[in-house]
């Protein structure tokens, strides 16, 4: 019989930084630093002992499975509370643009070491949900915020539903993500915001164009749709596909 070694269902979490690869070498250090010295910071508020968690770095992203005995309910709740605040603290007098925003992504499962990080579906799925379009577009279209959270159906339908923490099921939003082998809802949360007042979460919604105050905004108009051809005039059509970045493996699985 094949007994895995480290198999078990743990609590699940994955962070990575909004606009890593566009920052200079300078601003990723201190990403990296800044990362590690808030998840140190919202664990030890709430009585984790993150010394004893199994995490993966990766630059501007980190992968943590926690103990067998530690609160799932915490660390959707409190935890991600201290997290918000710790964000805060230390993007306080940085400028808009050079603040340190995440996205976090928390499920229940299983993710068992392995030569490259951690296999088994617990750590792609958390991956898949962590790099979803819905969480990136929630965070995008909350520029006051710090931080978007997005949660699995076992942990929304749990943890959240069950009423094991503080929060209620309409501070969250339903969306559908699909990306390879993860099909499935998830549900998206923006710490002191309301995410039901956001926008579509697929992208794609034409851009409101700025105005002074109190001055109404005004949808940018589509461009005009191409002329008719000429009868015997010679066309060329080119297409244009979106890139969204590479498409890399397990190890790697949790950066932007």
């Amino acid at each position: 019989m094949n007994r895995m070694k480290g198999f078990s269902r743990r609590p699940l979490f994955s962070v990575d930084a909004e606009g890593y690869g566009r920052s200079h070498p300078r601003r990723q250090h201190w990403i990296q630093d800044a990362i590690d010295r808030v998840l140190t910071q919202a664990a030890t508020e709430v009585g984790f002992e993150r010394e004893r968690w199994q995490t993966q770095l990766a630059g501007d992203s980190a992968f943590s499975v926690l103990g067998a005995d530690e609160s799932e309910p915490l660390l959707v709740d409190d935890f991600v509370r201290h997290l918000d605040s710790g964000l805060r603290e230390v993007n306080d007098g940085r400028e808009a643009d050079a603040r340190l925003r995440l996205r976090a992504a928390f499920h229940h499962g299983v993710a068992v070491p392995a030569r490259g990080g951690f296999s088994d579906h617990g750590a792609v799925e958390t991956a898949r949900i962590l790099d979803c379009k819905p969480l990136r577009e929630a965070l995008r279209l909350s520029p006051s915020a710090v931080l978007a959270v997005a949660v699995s159906r076992e942990v929304f339908h749990t943890v959240i539903g069950g009423a094991y923490t503080t929060l209620r099921a309409e501070e969250f939003r339903e969306a559908r993500v699909r990306s390879k082998e993860f099909d499935d809802a998830v549900w998206i949360r923006v710490p002191g915001g309301d995410v039901h007042a956001l926008g579509s979460l697929e992208g794609g919604e034409p851009p409101v164009a700025p105005a002074a105050p109190g001055v109404p905004t005004v949808p940018v108009q589509p461009a005009a749709p191409a002329q008719t051809p000429v009868r015997d005039q010679k066309a060329e059509l080119v297409f244009e596909a979106p890139v969204h970045g590479s498409v890399i493996g397990i190890v790697n699985e949790y950066r932007a």
